[in-house]
């Protein structure tokens, strides 16, 4: 449990580091109502918009990060 514990207080300080920052994510699904993809480094990113994201990539900036996964707001759609 320790290690555990160890890990989600490293993990999160590391995924902290990208608040503010806008990331490339590659969209899978929607999930509970959020957009969820995986940026180049596969960080697990949620955000909300109305669009049709699946398998698209989006330019999204981190406003929240836990241990395991980020949230975010869509800058914009990277045209592929």
């Amino acid at each position: 449990k320790a290690l555990d514990e160890l890990q989600a207080e490293i993990a999160g300080r590391i995924n902290r580091r990208l608040v503010g920052q806008t990331v490339e994510v590659l969209v899978e699904e929607k999930h509970k109502g959020k957009w969820k993809g995986r940026t180049r480094t596969n960080k697990l990113v949620f955000f909300e918009d109305e669009g049709d994201w699946r398998g698209k990539l989006a330019q999204v900036k981190i406003t929240w990060a836990g241990p395991w996964s980020m949230q975010g707001e869509v800058q914009q759609r990277i045209l592929m």
